[in-house]
């Protein structure tokens, strides 16, 4: 399929068109403020524009831009019967992700947002172990994902543009990752929030209550040592998954019953690559990627409601 890219940062280049090749697809095209800069990074026959109204004969485009911006370049997309592969967060929050969600329907379009850490295959693994009661009933789950970010000047530190911080460009993941690890929703969320002087979340914690008993202990960091790391605890058994949201494609899942530790080992495409083919494939087929707008609304009904909770230092219900 023809492919374009809105936004050619560092997640782009780095990451989808290696992923895109992989996968077999075609870049066509790609929309930038920096025309003249990307004509030196990417091959002639592929055309330069700053216009989405510019885009022809385009079977579906990355949005790689900064969050303020998804739910515009996305409906103007819509507008012109582009199908959309959306970067998280889907948008600034869960009124434009719904809005996006509604607008994609309307239009007849295949909208799906890119949580790559659905295609990890110690994930996928993590979600058949727990869906076949190995563990028996989950009662508690850790979950965390931080980083030392020491690029502050950049967008994801500017409110307007980022919509929030840590939660909003690593929690999001997270959150994305249980529901679909417990194939359940979260229900009610407990949260703090520490800003360390700056206009976005640097450290977030919340406990999360999921449908059906599960309650999770969950944070982000922009300010901790590299960690991804997820725990299960069942009436059974427990589970470790790790390091599996991170960019490059790493994991481990580990198995602890009756007093021994098990590693389970599996290996598939890369995660970037299989997110790319799953979009070819609801696109050819009419049908639904694995994050799609409407999933990713409900994953923002929880961001919004985790902003909403620290901020008034009270459990919130999840509408």
């Amino acid at each position: 399929m023809k492919w374009a890219i809105i936004g050619f940062g560092s997640i782009s280049k780095n990451r989808f068109v290696p992923a895109l090749e992989e996968a077999g697809g075609t870049l066509s095209a790609v929309v930038t403020g920096n025309p003249e800069k990307v004509k030196h990074e990417v091959g002639k026959h592929i055309k330069i524009t700053d216009k989405i109204d510019d885009l022809e004969d385009v079977d579906i485009v990355y949005i790689a831009t900064p969050n303020s911006l998804h739910k515009s370049q996305t409906i103007a997309c819509a507008k012109r019967g582009i199908n959309v592969f959306c970067e998280k967060p889907v948008g600034m929050n869960a009124e434009e992700a719904k809005q996006m969600a509604e607008f994609c329907d309307k239009s007849g379009v295949t909208f799906g947002v890119a949580h790559m850490g659905r295609f990890n295959s110690y994930n996928v693994l993590a979600r058949d172990i727990l869906k076949s009661n190995e563990l028996g009933k989950i009662g508690i789950v850790k979950a965390s994902f931080s980083f030392v970010n020491t690029e502050r000047n950049k967008w994801r530190y500017d409110l307007s543009l980022s919509g929030g911080g840590a939660i909003m460009d690593i929690g999001i993941h997270v959150i994305n990752s249980l529901r679909f690890m417990l194939e359940r929703d979260v229900e009610e969320i407990t949260a703090i929030n520490e800003n360390l002087g700056y206009e976005v979340d640097q450290n977030a914690a919340a406990i999360m209550k999921f449908a059906n008993g599960p309650i999770a202990l969950v944070d982000s960091s922009f300010d901790t040592y590299p960690s991804v790391s997820f725990e299960f605890r069942g009436d059974k058994g427990m589970m470790y998954v790790m390091d599996t949201l991170f960019q490059d494609y790493k994991g481990r899942v580990i198995v602890a019953k009756d007093g021994s530790f098990e590693l389970r080992d599996v290996i598939d495409k890369k995660p970037y690559v299989l997110e790319i083919e799953d979009m070819e494939k609801a696109v050819k087929n009419h049908t639904r990627p694995a994050t799609d707008g409407w999933e990713a609304f409900k994953d923002m009904q929880i961001v919004d409601n985790w902003y909403k909770s620290a901020k008034a230092s009270k459990t919130v219900k999840i509408i």
